[in-house]
């Protein structure tokens, strides 16, 4: 039942000793003799004297407290250390810590003796399984602090004593990120606090028993509890299942739920004597004595028997909502994270956080905002048009009308913009898919930048479809040579990408004729690394066009899109066009009537020889009114369209 919560904590344990062993060894290499020596416990070490290295190690931790002196540091390595007699530090201001963490370090008393005994308040027991110590007639199944000393991350479980089964703390001690579980005793099962000036911090304190005070903690005549979460405990009726106070006794910051007394009722705590205190705890009923206090559920992640987590989640009302303390900034929480995240410090022993978010490139946005989580220099898909593909189509006997069936190009397009993690574009994809062409002139395509705020020289285009000998002249960048302005040329014949099937004009404009599979064409633009934005590329504002019949001075454009540098404007006014570049019209019939249109979305085109007026009903009012009446002509509404034109 125990398991998640005891595995997380030993794998952070590991990590926090770890940390702490490189210091320590640092700290001893730069300072010499300022530190005390260090001696060294492993079950495969020689034991020889003095037990200066792991190869040389004592096979016992009291072999080597033996020979040490006040300021000493015990390294001690993996292994189970079974006890016969307990480790006594007596009034030695030592150190004992593992060198791994209490996962793979375990004193185990054998249910023979009690584990650890210390009495110097610079001692230090530090990152250790304490198990199955016991002490039935006296002080502390797993530790006894007498007057004075530390435990700290340690899990401290299955012991047993008259008084303390984990921990019995006597006149002075602090135990801190520590979990208690399992523990038997008659006064606190898990944790006793004797007097005022015994401390517990960030610990973890669950499934104790007590057969008389305190099943999770008893505190006598005083002690000081902060940060813990004291759960699952047990008690015989009416003597604190969770915790009982009497006189100084305290509590801060605690969570204190589901205790149980041994008639299985609900019991948190129980109060004796006079000068108890709880302050910012989580408990039910309210205590008597205090301020601040709430019996709101904590909401802990699980309480599902055997995947507990006493974690708080986003909606606890614990979070930021302890008193702070000055001691606080110099230590971490239970899991080796900052105590105060939010200005305030959380109930319990687990501070709340968001974790940082997982970017695995480095490039500062998170793997699930960024689309190429493995890239530093891709971050983002950006599509034009955002929800699919637009359609251009054309028609090709500009100046004049034509046919005006709006089949003589129809192509749907759409732009793929990766930009990275700076919002600088990367690349464009630029997918072409053309469905049919109803010309019988080989017309080229291709689009051009809107504006001349990128360089030539900061492009490199690939993906285009030109012929060998082509009447189209390329850069060395794949640019159209001779432009101002940045011009793609996407193919240069339309009959080369997709065959006549043998009938009718053109491909897919004739519903007789056999159906030719769509070509698609993808256009790769690279550019200069950070060096432009999406608005400065403009590429929603893109300037498409035919060339017709081969004739590179011929283009048909959007209407009041310009041509580019290499058309012929003294065709302009000519026919049916009239266009005027002074004002900026451009390839319009003298009512508006365009010779090229762009549709956001998929267009069904008229068949072959089909005026476009009489396939769509509402055309003409919408290309007069210069797209303000019927903007939607184009959809499959109730009178919009006769559906025996349209291919």
């Amino acid at each position: 039942m125990i398991n998640y919560w005891l595995e997380h904590f030993q794998k952070a344990s590991i990590m926090k000793t770890k940390i702490v062993i490189t210091a320590v060894v640092l700290l001893q290499f730069f300072a010499g003799q300022l530190l005390g020596t260090t001696k060294y416990v492993s079950l495969t070490g020689s034991n020889t004297f003095p037990y200066t290295s792991l190869a040389t190690a004592a096979n016992t931790i009291q072999t080597a407290v033996s020979v040490c002196s006040d300021g000493d540091l015990i390294l001690v390595d993996n292994g189970t250390y079974i006890l016969s007699t307990l480790i006594d530090l007596g009034t030695k201001g030592i150190t004992v810590r593992s060198i791994n963490g209490s996962a793979v370090a375990i004193v185990d008393g054998n249910n023979a003796t009690k584990c650890f005994e210390i009495d110097n308040v610079n001692a230090v027991i530090d990152g250790f399984t304490i198990q199955n110590g016991k002490n039935l007639g006296g002080f502390g199944g797993g530790v006894n602090i007498q007057n004075g000393g530390t435990v700290q991350n340690c899990i401290i479980k299955n012991n047993q004593a008259r008084d303390g089964g984990g921990v019995a703390l006597d006149y002075g001690g602090l135990v801190i990120n520590c979990i208690v579980t399992g523990n038997t005793s008659q006064y606190g099962g898990g944790i006793r606090c004797l007097s005022p000036g015994t401390k517990v911090k960030n610990c973890l304190i669950l499934n104790n028993t007590s057969t008389y005070l305190g099943g999770g903690v008893n505190t006598w005549d005083g002690g000081d509890i902060y940060n813990c979460t004291i759960v699952h405990n047990t008690a015989p009726d009416g003597n604190g299942a969770g915790i009982r106070t009497r006189n100084a006794g305290h509590v801060y910051n605690s969570i204190i739920v589901a205790n149980n007394n041994t008639s299985g009722n609900l019991e948190n705590w129980d109060v004796d004597g006079s000068g108890y205190t709880y302050n910012n705890v989580c408990t039910s009923p309210l205590p008597p004595n205090g301020s601040n206090n709430i019996t709101s559920n904590p909401n802990f992640v699980s309480t599902t028997p055997g995947s507990e987590d006493y974690h708080l989640q986003a909606s606890s009302p614990c979070i930021d909502a302890g008193l702070n303390f000055g001691w606080m900034s110099s230590v971490t929480d239970l899991d080796g994270n900052t105590r105060i995240v939010n200005v305030i410090v959380d109930m319990g022993p687990y501070e709340h956080f968001t974790p940082a978010p997982l970017d695995a490139d480095g490039d500062g946005v998170p793997d699930g905002d960024d689309d190429y989580p493995l890239d530093p220099t891709r971050a983002f898909n950006n599509y034009y048009p955002a929800s699919g593909y637009g359609t251009l189509a054309f028609e090709d006997l500009w100046p004049g009308k034509g046919d005006y069936d709006f089949n003589d190009l129809v192509c749907d397009y759409r732009f793929k913009t990766v930009t990275n993690a700076s919002n600088k574009v990367v690349e464009i994809f630029s997918t072409f898919i053309i469905k049919a062409f109803g010309a019988g002139m080989h017309n080229g395509f291709g689009f051009q930048f809107p504006n001349d705020l990128v360089l030539q020289s900061h492009l490199t285009v690939a993906g285009y479809n030109i012929a060998s000998g082509s009447y189209i002249t390329l850069g060395a960048n794949g640019l159209e040579t001779g432009q101002v302005k940045p011009t793609v040329i996407v193919y240069d014949d339309a009959y080369r990408l997709m065959q006549n099937p043998g009938y009718g004009i053109g491909v897919n404009t004739d519903p007789n004729a056999p159906y030719v599979t769509p070509d698609t064409v993808v256009v790769h633009i690279a550019f200069t690394p950070n060096t432009y934005t999406i608005p400065q590329v403009g590429i929603d504002q893109f300037n498409p066009f035919i060339i017709v019949s081969k004739n590179r001075d011929k283009e048909v454009h959007l209407p009041n899109y310009p041509p580019t540098s290499l058309a012929d404007q003294s065709i302009f006014g000519q026919a049916d066009d009239t266009s005027d570049p002074g004002i900026g019209r451009y390839y319009k019939t003298s009512n508006n009537l365009p010779w090229a249109i762009n549709i956001y979305e998929s267009f069904d085109y008229p068949i072959e020889r089909v005026v476009i007026t009489s396939a769509y009903n509402h055309f003409v009012e919408w290309a007069e009114s210069g797209g303000t009446l019927f903007p939607d002509w184009y959809q499959d509404n109730s009178g919009y369209r006769n559906a025996s034109k349209i291919y």
